[in-house]
């Protein structure tokens, strides 16, 4: 008679993948605890906030995985197109690499409707380090003259990942 295999089982917090969202916010100046001439951006509404880039690129952390965090997916979607730069896309990664995930960037000025989100393929799921590390939406803009700071303020993203921790 065979001998059953054991499975041991090592409780590491929720080791059962779940969808969270986080919503990226342009704000102005004095607005949300914005002390920046450039603007800022805002997670989930709350603070703190990070200043906004007087350059072309900038990446900003959405969350924190935990050590051995495990992304499955991701998907972005605007809520209200952004303005005042030539092009603004989003890429999302680590803090290692912005393109880690999703390097094709997310038009994040075409017109918001039901169907403009992203659907397509991670290009790698898990993380590149069993380390605890941050995920970050990296921008990256054009512009004659233009920055991250010229962003309208009210220009608006959300980003769901389905994460979680191995044990």
């Amino acid at each position: 008679m065979a001998q059953a295999s054991l499975m041991h089982d090592v409780p590491t917090g929720n080791p059962f993948p779940v969808w969270r969202k986080y919503t990226v916010t342009k704000i102005a100046n004095g607005s949300g605890g914005c002390a920046s001439a450039n603007g800022c951006w805002q997670v989930n509404g709350g603070t703190p906030v990070t200043a906004s880039s007087s350059g072309l690129t900038q990446n900003l952390t959405l969350t924190t995985l935990p050590a051995n965090g495990f992304v499955h997916n991701a998907r972005v979607k605007s809520a209200t197109a952004c303005t005042g730069i030539t092009t603004l896309v989003s890429t999302l990664g680590t803090t290692a690499s912005s393109t880690f995930f999703v390097s094709t960037g997310f038009d994040l000025m075409a017109s918001v409707s039901n169907t403009n989100l992203s659907n397509a393929l991670l290009l790698k799921t898990g993380s590149d380090t069993a380390a605890s590390t941050d995920v970050v939406a990296g921008f990256v803009g054009t512009g004659i003259a233009k920055t991250l700071a010229d962003v309208a303020d009210g220009c608006s993203f959300s980003v769901w990942l389905e994460w979680s921790v191995l044990p």
